[in-house]
């Protein structure tokens, strides 16, 4: 419980992120229903059944960009089904939900859970296992499925998304400054993260000390952080010094190097710089064309590559969780939409035409005809979508979360700030200071920080 409340405390200051699973029996059970309902004049789909009765589906979460055209699409097919959702920010859902047990209010039908939180969510042990609505995970991505399940094999939520990331870059400044635009000679010539330190140095001499490799030194560290292989936790130890180590000596490399400049990660500052002529590269998950890229830089068609980054890694995702305290009729039509939503082809349709996501059901996440997106024009017709969700999804690693993730990102961002604010902090000194800044979060004398 404590830790629970020092994670509470947190939430409200973190930094934005984004972005956004079978039991045989049950199974049956859920095919034998759908034959019934189905021969009784209701809808019947693969994934669950929907019933014609009205019901009225409450909705926390903080992606409209998703969620608003996802129940627009739904409830044009079943106009029995009413979405009120209610906007949380990303950094209060914990809190809100919190709030609402201490006071006996009501929680929504449908909430939106943070794959960096989900450990918190299964802590908190609000929702409802999907398997026995017959949710068969199998049929997800596995790594991500698994997130979601608890130790026990409770399947707190279906992930909505699959978030593969890459760099994107401007054509026009990556053709000035490094002599090509290609992505293909860009993604050999930036193959690791020293080349990125030894090609800043180069691009910031070239342009007199004006042009930057990237903007920000949170949303490098952002980036290093989610493709480092360290877990956050092992057992009852939190691993900051290696798993910091690993982010702040490559952010202090790209730092001395000047390659990176100083703006904080999601202010309208930064985003400005997706159209300027002074930054060259972005970390860019998949959801990031949608967020940043597209809507900073709406004059940028035909400027904008992709290329991989040295280690294939996934950033972000959200699981779409049914909250226990919703009554039976409300659930099932909750079960309902959220399969439509992820492991139908309308609903995934629809999430990747209007949110650019694509569903972590596998049936379509592997196939390249569904996956290809409608915005490679954008990208001077490169082949984003194959470098995405062929390249990047077949060897993108996810390490395991912890439930002190919330605490490790506000640290995370916090000093990565610091580090460029501070051009003779070293990583020692970096390391000190984070290490401080967690022990004040972490008041759980059961965990060990090393």
């Amino acid at each position: 419980m404590r830790r629970f409340f020092s994670i509470i405390l947190t939430a409200m200051l973190l930094v934005g992120m984004f972005t956004g699973c079978g039991d045989t029996a049950a199974n049956s059970a859920n095919s034998n229903d759908a034959a019934a309902n189905a021969s009784a004049g209701t809808e019947s789909t693969e994934a669950g059944t929907a019933s014609d009765e009205a019901v009225t589906i409450t909705y926390w979460g903080w992606d409209s960009n998703y969620y608003a055209p996802m129940f627009e699409a739904y409830t044009a097919e079943h106009p029995n089904v009413t979405f009120e959702p209610t906007a949380v920010e990303w950094g209060d859902m914990l809190t809100k939900v919190q709030q609402a047990l201490a006071s006996g209010s009501e929680l929504p039908t449908i909430i939106a859970m943070d794959l960096t939180l989900i450990e918190n969510w299964k802590d908190m042990d609000v929702c409802e296992d999907l398997t026995t609505y017959g949710l068969d995970k199998s049929k997800y991505v596995a790594s991500l499925a698994d997130m979601a399940t608890t130790d026990s094999g409770k399947v707190i939520g279906v992930v909505e998304n699959v978030c593969p990331a890459g760099i994107a870059y401007k054509r026009d400044l990556a053709l000035q400054y490094l002599g090509t635009d290609d992505p293909d000679e860009l993604g050999t010539m930036f193959n690791s993260y020293d080349a990125y330190v030894s090609k800043g140095a180069e691009v910031y001499d070239q342009s007199g000390g004006t042009v930057y490799l990237f903007h920000s030194g949170q949303a490098v560290a952002e980036w290093f952080y989610f493709a480092s292989d360290i877990a956050n936790q092992e057992g009852n130890t939190l691993n900051y010094t290696s798993k910091m180590t690993d982010v702040f000596s490559k952010l202090i490399a790209l730092r001395n190097a000047n390659a990176v400049d100083t703006y904080q990660n999601g202010t309208p500052e930064a985003n400005a710089t997706f159209a300027d002529d002074l930054h060259i590269f972005y970390p860019c998950p998949d959801w990031a064309i949608s967020y940043y890229i597209l809507p900073n830089d709406p004059e940028g068609s035909g400027n904008w590559g992709v290329i991989k980054a040295p280690v294939s890694y996934a950033h972000g995702g959200t699981a779409l969780g049914i909250t226990s305290a919703s009554v039976d009729t409300q659930k099932q039509a909750a079960y309902d939409f959220i399969t439509w939503a992820t492991s139908t082809e309308d609903g995934a349709k629809v999430a990747r035409d209007e949110a650019g996501y694509v569903t972590a059901y596998t049936e379509y996440t592997y196939d390249s005809s569904f996956t290809k997106r409608s915005d490679e024009a954008f990208f001077g017709g490169e082949d984003i979508s194959t470098l995405f969700y062929t390249d990047i999804v077949s060897e993108m690693a996810i390490a395991p979360a912890s439930p002190w993730n919330i605490s490790i990102v506000n640290v995370r961002n916090d000093v990565a700030q610091q580090i460029m604010d501070d051009k003779e902090m070293t990583l020692e000194g970096a390391l000190a200071i984070g290490l401080d800044e967690l022990k004040q979060l972490v008041t759980d004398s059961s965990i060990t920080i090393e």
